[in-house]
């Protein structure tokens, strides 16, 4: 759905206000903070300013929240002190990160305080809010009420015996202390008493109608939001508690309460409105934040936050709206669920293995590799597990070796080939009569109108899937080997389609799509209006700029394993190893079943028959490229001696061989009289099982042979490189080959059959990798 784009005379621009999760500053974010959403926000952001719309993005470190106040306890230090330092550190990573926040600010300003207290003022005043005596948690070791942060018990839905008094973890439904069976203070243990206190009360239940008026129309909200939402509507609203026994936080503006304070759900929410207006203030302009609250303005309010933070946005915050009238109205709030690591949420005190926090992430990552896994993963239709070996693989593996090789590839040449510039198109060309012309086109609607549903991560795998086809159209061009006309109809249309590129990952890459518009000789990165702009072509002749790696190869160092030559008998065949190469034992394999990933949107799980080695489980990122029915049936080569690597939750005991085919893969077969089992390399037992590290040290291209070879071997073409490869092969033909990173112009055939290779498919381009 594309909305309409007018506010009313002049260009046809929107307003679009966003707003996002205020987190508490009890401890360094991590990286689901980021995939949940600040970057989704921020990609949404800096997409609508490319289009030129007007964009206020606001959020904020929830100062106050009982999660402060534990982390002060463990630290011994006061709630302030630890406020500020978390928020600083914060602050921080996001600048790193590139969140392009308008204002970042804080609960703990005077001018949040006021905002919280005219609120409150307001709803009292209107009917909304009245005073109750309930019986609260209460530890009488410590003889003090227990706000709900202190109290844990077992969760009455999903029976995890570590729930807190707001919330479970493990299910994520919203709990109030009394709902926790057996509950206990968190400090000491001990069971809690409940006793009786007077707090205030938000009248969820006379504003259940309105309620349900704004919510009638809501079903383009993402499926969990909506879900979720139905499930807290299905007992009906109730009457919520606002206040708690507090000596931290917002006092309340009546006398005779000097030991409550606001309830940080209250006064969290109530952080979107003041922020906008402290941002009114710091433009010098106090009564600019109207534009985007007051009604009638044309503004869309977008809400950012994880699946824990639903209810709040499309129940809680409406119906505080509601209350106080005249204010916009959530449109969105497209909530992502929970990023995982080793089957738990991911939280500040909790975070096994490596360090996922931000400031861990950013001292060994640029952030724009982050910005991409986070962005590629995000885990909007279902909980996502954290791994770092995909972490690396796919920053390397599609970010740097995609879109990275692209862009260096065609400038180098580009810049080697015409001077330094971008080539003039042939005689006769115009944008209109390019077949890529009319391709962008659609691609660009297309995208727009992904990006319009909120649908982030299917914009971007469109994207990837056209920078695919994008490498496949430079390949099968050879533009080394082609006449003048067409080599400069390959490198100019290559440019247009970088330059558009850049655009269109702006949002989600904004420092290395600005270093491919400084290559292309652009003064500056992708600004306000170049989303219109983005397909037109390049100008002829402009001066590029230096030329460099996008990615520098990313992930932790590891050490280097000399790997000489390796030789072999000059029939093909392939005798025992002679070289510190990992052995590759790979072998013919039946698939049985294949079913999507439970818990992973590019991943199959498959079945597949390994004859007497047995039946075994495959992950394999196949989504994206191939439907079920391709792997059905079909016999696939297997690394069979391949370490098994947990994915998502899900162990893999070997690797699908497939060979990239532009926006496509290609499968590798064995022979088609090959028997499930049936070894295709030379190995003559077993071999002893290799890591991914140790593949990745001599990895696997598709050469093409040419001819004629010799007794000592021929050449086969990686295009552009060139390898000497041992042994008799017929030219012409695909192979694949083995290379060593630290023998450049070395490698050898391996996926043996018979003293045959296994022949990938003719169309697949010389130099395409395989894994």
């Amino acid at each position: 759905m594309t909305p309409s784009r007018s506010l009313g005379g002049g260009p046809e621009l929107e307003r679009i206000f966003i707003g996002v999760a205020w987190p508490y500053a009890n401890g360094p974010f991590h990286i689901g903070h980021l995939m949940g959403a600040y970057l989704p926000g921020d990609i949404f952001a800096r997409y609508h300013r490319l289009r030129g719309n007007e964009v206020l993005m606001v959020s904020g470190s929830d100062m106050h929240g009982t999660p402060v106040l534990v982390t002060a306890e463990k630290l011994g230090v006061g709630p302030e002190e630890v406020a500020r330092r978390f928020d600083a550190v914060n602050r921080e990573a996001f600048r790193q990160l590139g969140v392009s926040f308008d204002l970042f600010t804080s609960t703990h300003t005077p001018l949040h305080e006021r905002t919280v207290h005219e609120l409150f003022l307001t709803l009292l005043r209107n009917g909304f809010i009245d005073r109750r005596t309930e019986e609260y948690p209460y530890c009488p070791k410590h003889a003090r009420f227990l706000p709900d942060r202190y109290v844990t018990g077992t969760c009455p839905n999903c029976e995890n015996p570590e729930a807190r008094g707001d919330e479970c973890d493990r299910c994520g439904r919203t709990l109030q202390s009394r709902e926790l069976q057996a509950p206990r203070c968190a400090l000491c243990g001990s069971s809690a008493e409940f006793r009786p206190s007077e707090h205030f009360f938000l009248r969820l239940d006379k504003l259940a109608e309105p309620v349900e008026r704004y919510l009638a129309d809501k079903n383009y909200w993402r499926p969990n939001v909506i879900t979720f939402t139905q499930n807290f509507r299905k007992g009906g609203l109730r009457v919520t508690p606002i206040t708690r026994d507090l000596e931290w936080g917002i006092p309340i503006p009546l006398d005779g309460y000097p030991n409550k304070r606001f309830y940080v759900w209250f006064e969290a929410v109530a952080g979107y409105l003041s922020a906008s207006r402290e941002w009114a203030l710091r433009e010098g302009d106090p009564d600019a934040w109207r534009r985007f609250w007051e009604e009638p303005a044309p503004v869309r309010a977008y809400y950012f936050v994880g699946k824990d933070n639903i209810y709040h946005h499309t129940i809680f915050w409406p119906a505080i709206l509601l209350g106080l009238g005249g204010l916009k109205l959530p449109y969105d709030v497209p909530a992502n669920e929970w990023l995982v690591v080793g089957g738990g949420k991911i939280s500040k005190s909790r975070s096994p293995g490596e360090d996922v926090s931000l400031p861990a992430m950013l001292k060994e990552y640029p952030a724009d590799l982050i910005r991409f896994y986070a962005a590629l993963l995000a885990p909007q239709n279902h909980d996502t597990e954290f791994q770092w070996e995909e972490f690396r693989q796919v920053t390397d593996q599609v970010l740097a070796n995609q879109w990275g090789n692209l862009v260096q590839r065609l400038l180098v040449f580009a810049r080697e080939k015409y001077a330094g510039r971008i080539p003039e198109p042939p005689p006769g060309w115009t944008p209109h009569g390019s077949a890529l012309g009319g391709r962008l086109k659609d691609l660009h609607e297309q995208l727009t109108s992904e990006y319009e549903a909120v649908h982030l991560k299917e914009a971007l795998e469109l994207t990837f899937t056209e920078v695919r086809e994008a490498n496949r159209r430079f390949h099968d061009a050879h533009p080394w080997n082609a006449e003048d006309a067409d080599r400069r109809r390959t490198i100019y249309e290559g440019i247009w389609f970088v330059k558009t590129a850049a655009v269109w990952l702006a949002p989600v890459l904004p420092t290395s799509s600005g270093e491919v518009f400084r290559m292309l000789g652009f003064s500056g990165p992708p600004g306000r209006g170049a989303w219109e702009k983005a397909t037109e072509p390049p100008p002829p002749g402009q001066e590029l700029g230096e030329v460099h790696p996008l990615y520098p190869r990313s992930g932790k160092p590891t050490a280097t394993v000399p790997v000489p030559a390796t030789a072999a008998p000059s029939n093909g065949s392939v005798g025992p190893a002679t070289s510190e190469a990992a052995p590759l034992e790979i072998r013919a394999a039946r698939v049985l079943h294949v079913e999507p990933h439970p818990s992973a949107d590019r991943l199959y799980r498959l079945e597949v028959d390994v004859g007497p080695l047995g039946a075994r489980t495959l992950v394999a990122g196949l989504r994206p490229y191939l439907p079920p029915e391709a792997l059905q049936g079909q016999m696939i080569l297997l690394l069979a001696n391949l370490q098994p690597r947990t994915i998502r939750s899900v162990t893999s005991h070997g690797m699908l061989l497939a060979a990239e085919a532009g926006s496509s893969v290609a499968l590798l077969h064995p022979p088609p009289d090959a028997t499930p089992g049936e070894l295709v390399t030379g190995v003559k037992e077993p071999a002893r099982s290799i890591s991914l590290e140790e593949l990745e040290r001599t990895p696997l291209r598709v050469g093409r042979v040419l001819g004629p070879t010799t007794t000592e071997g021929c050449r086969v073409a990686l295009d552009p490189e060139e390898l000497a490869v041992p042994g008799r092969w017929v030219p012409g033909e695909n192979v694949v080959v083995r290379t060593f990173l630290d023998r450049p112009g070395v490698g050898e055939v391996v996926a043996f059959a018979r003293a045959r290779p296994a022949v990938p498919d003719p169309t697949v381009a010389p130099g395409a990798k395989v894994r």
